[in-house]
């Protein structure tokens, strides 16, 4: 069966290969963690979170990159910020900012121009890709 090891004989197999072994061995340790800690649904806010740093980077033309960095290491400490000083519950914590990072990223990607659609900032951009 020589058709299995074929693709290997392209560099960006063997590339894509290793990355996956290498982020495959230490995300279930993460990821379990996160459970334990009742933290299952960052992953979530942070993606959300992301909306509004790609509206704001559209929006003052810096990369793309950057702001989905900054926007989603902000919404991580915002959620730790609302749980530590007060009693709030972590489930809590990431629905508020779940909620204020996503309504964020949609207003500013609203396009008052034409009330009836978004100006799809993120869609638009990596379109012309």
């Amino acid at each position: 069966m020589p058709f299995l090891a074929d693709p290997f004989s392209y560099d960006f197999m063997r590339y894509a290969l290793t990355a996956s072994i290498l982020v495959g061995m230490p995300c279930p340790v993460i990821g379990t963690y996160l459970v334990v800690q009742r933290l299952g649904r960052l992953g979530d806010v942070v993606a959300h979170a992301v909306l509004s740093g790609l509206a704001i980077t559209n929006l003052f033309q810096f990369p793309l990159i950057i702001g989905v960095f900054v926007f989603g290491m902000i919404s991580t400490f915002v959620t730790a910020w609302l749980r530590s000083p007060t009693k709030v519950k972590v489930d809590t914590a990431m629905a508020i900012t779940f909620s204020s990072f996503f309504s964020l990223g949609n207003y500013l990607d609203y396009d008052p121009a034409d009330s009836t659609r978004f100006r799809g900032a993120s869609i638009r951009r990596y379109s012309k890709l």
